[in-house]
């Protein structure tokens, strides 16, 4: 049986795995962050709004193979169109997880983080989610990183000692995984559940510069979407279909979803009476899951 600095050690090996791999999300590319990296102007790569030189301002890539099926005398080409690595490099222009962090929370990272044998298996769960993130989104897997009060006092009662729901360090999880999806320049954004609702309630300002339905769009098909303390808002009829519509929407586009929240899933309907059965349900089939309940980290001033 492997020693607590033996699996320590293998987290950090991880670490410096993910620091160093940076993998293009792109299919039919190396596992390089060069091909998502920014080229200059001028440059024999350089981008525009619509493309670049490698696929012909396209955004795509056609490529040709011959097959000859089991039963086929003659061989045949099929073709294959796969977005180009620029496609990503454009989307990332757009969706940057950490643009909006402060100075602070972009120094929240899997490499700064303190690792102990309590939260070992959330940051195992977390930074393979973000090395495996290319088949995620090939599968629209999604994430739910959770720490529910209710839980937490039944499971305290068992062991016999308290164990906290609040200040477990689900928030600083997901942003040191925003931090990786930035630095691999995968594009994704990051929004806490009150802006996400106040994003849509400002465009019925007669003066919004958008409407209702480009906000939806924009959550909607964004590659990857990270709520953070989801089911936490003060609901109306109105909030509650709005947020059952776009987790809909990216379970149907098979988009990842990255959520903290403060309640377990049993207890989603609870908190939802219109449309929680129906979020718990999509919660519960399509995501990976992460719950921490343990001390309260926000106490001893330190980040977990």
């Amino acid at each position: 049986m492997e020693s607590m600095g033996e699996v320590l050690a293998g987290i950090q090996k991880r670490i410096e795995k993910l620091r160093t791999e940076g993998p293009s999300i792109s299919s039919g590319h190396q596992d390089s962050t060069e091909d998502l990296a920014p080229k200059k102007s001028g440059s024999s790569l350089a981008t525009s709004n619509e493309g670049c030189e490698k696929c012909n301002y396209t955004g795509t890539i056609n490529t040709f193979k011959w097959v000859q099926p089991e039963g086929y005398p003659i061989p045949y080409q099929v073709a294959s169109v796969e977005l180009c690595s620029c496609h990503y490099e454009r989307q990332f222009n757009k969706y940057n997880a950490a643009e909006t962090f402060s100075a602070k929370e972009k120094e929240y990272t899997f490499k700064n983080a303190i690792i102990d044998d309590n939260n070992l298996a959330h940051y195992t769960t977390a930074i393979d989610f973000v090395r495996d993130v290319k088949r995620h989104m090939g599968e629209g897997t999604w994430l739910y990183i959770f720490g529910d009060e209710v839980r937490a006092a039944d499971v305290s009662k068992e062991k016999g000692f308290t164990l906290e729901a609040y200040g477990t360090g689900k928030t600083y999880l997901m942003q040191c995984m925003a931090n990786a999806f930035s630095l691999r320049k995968i594009p994704a954004l990051y929004v806490t559940e009150e802006t996400l609702f106040s994003d849509i309630k400002a465009t019925y300002n007669r003066d919004s510069d958008e409407s209702e339905a480009d906000i939806l769009n924009r959550y909607y098909n964004v590659p990857i979407l990270m709520i953070d303390d989801i089911f936490s808002a003060s609901y109306k009829e109105w909030a509650e279909g709005k947020l059952f519509s776009i987790l809909d929407e990216r379970q149907k586009k098979s988009k990842v979803t990255i959520m903290t929240s403060n309640y377990a899933i049993g207890r989603i309907p609870l908190r939802l009476p219109l449309n929680g059965g129906k979020i718990a349900s999509r919660i519960r089939g399509q995501a990976e899951m992460i719950e921490m309940i343990g001390s309260d980290r926000r106490s001893t001033k330190r980040p977990a």
